[in-house]
């Protein structure tokens, strides 16, 4: 089986990444510089939110897993996982083309809901998180089996990730929101989950990949005790460990982007699971072997470690940690086995 990017997959890589550093900011001191505004019309015209829409009859799980890979390896600020992927996703399990239209042409900026865990997707007067909300004007919530639209007026809250902003939907907005689309069949929303699941793995597979090839460059070019610090057999045995779980990890993302498309809804969510127990657990062990390789200047503020470091914490988080999606891929596995 060939499981390398096709040419046209290679230049819709080409062509996020290119978005991505136009649009990305150099140290934390810039995040606030970038013009998310005008970023955000380049998302909208490269066609990123159109993605999953029902008119689209080409399979795009693998293109929207590349092109969260991309945003994250960039830290870029723009909400492209939640607005951008998540969002559409949603809005076309329940059919509501109506609204989708205006989200893809930019018309509208919803953010996806999340838990007050960050675990599952958020319901109406639950005390909802909104994510990936930057200018954002609603938050789209999953209430029971179908899909509503809030409004967000409160400020952003003060959270780890410094790319991304998150908003608290209080219980009083429920009073207020306004239910779109259909009823999301079972089914459906078990494979949206799989794509919300694998984005975020995605996502933690750029942040890992970028920190590790950084950290590799840096050790090739730092000099210590008069000789360059990759030298060191304790660094390249660390930097080694995890150049094979940023490859285990893009195995994962890729089977389980494939998999959104391609096979029935629940092992695709098993798939997804995967990926995303194992990016939660290897990516923030990547990115603290890179912060060892950098040594003292990762922690200060001008360095970009402590960013990808705050981002991985956030994405292990949203949608379950490790341990929560072992739990469930165990439950399904005894299942299958005939165990209770």
């Amino acid at each position: 089986m060939d499981v390398s990017l096709t040419d046209e997959q290679q230049e819709w890589v080409g062509a996020v990444a290119r978005l991505t550093a136009d649009h990305s900011a150099i140290g934390a001191d810039q995040l606030d510089d970038v013009d998310r505004s005008k970023g955000w019309r380049a998302v909208v015209d490269l066609g990123l939110p159109m993605m999953r829409t029902p008119d689209d009859e080409l399979p795009t799980g693998v293109e929207c897993a590349l092109a969260a890979e991309q945003v994250a390896r960039g830290l870029c600020p723009l909400p492209v996982l939640g607005q951008g992927l998540l969002v559409p996703e949603l809005l076309s399990a329940a059919g509501a083309t109506d609204v989708l239209d205006e989200v893809v042409e930019g018309r509208l900026r919803l953010a996806p809901a999340l838990s007050s865990d960050l675990v599952e997707l958020g319901g109406a007067g639950s005390g909802a998180i909104a994510f990936d909300a930057a200018d954002a004007t609603h938050a789209l919530v999953l209430d029971g089996g179908h899909l509503a639209v809030l409004a967000l007026d409160r400020a952003p809250l003060d959270g780890l990730d410094l790319t991304r902003q998150v908003v608290e939907v209080g219980p009083d907005a429920s009073t207020a929101h306004m239910a779109v689309g259909g009823e999301i069949e079972s089914e459906r929303l078990e494979r949206a989950r799989a794509f919300a699941l694998t984005m975020v793995a995605a996502d933690l597979l750029g942040v890992m990949g970028a920190a590790l090839d950084e950290a590799v460059v840096y050790v090739a070019e730092r000099r210590q005790f008069g000789v360059v610090v990759g030298s060191f057999q304790a660094v390249q045995h660390l930097l080694a460990d995890a150049a094979v779980a940023v490859e285990g990890a893009r195995s994962c993302v890729w089977h389980a982007a494939w998999a959104v498309d391609h096979l029935p809804a629940d092992e695709a969510l098993l798939a997804a699971r995967t990926a995303k127990a194992y990016c939660s657990a290897e990516g923030l062990r990547v990115v603290e072997a890179t912060v060892q390789a950098f040594g003292g200047i990762a922690i200060t503020w001008e360095h970009t470690a402590h960013v990808r470091l705050r981002r991985t914490h956030l994405d292990r988080q949203c949608l379950g940690a490790e341990d929560h999606h072992l739990t469930e891929i165990a439950a399904v596995r005894l299942r299958a086995a005939g165990g209770r």
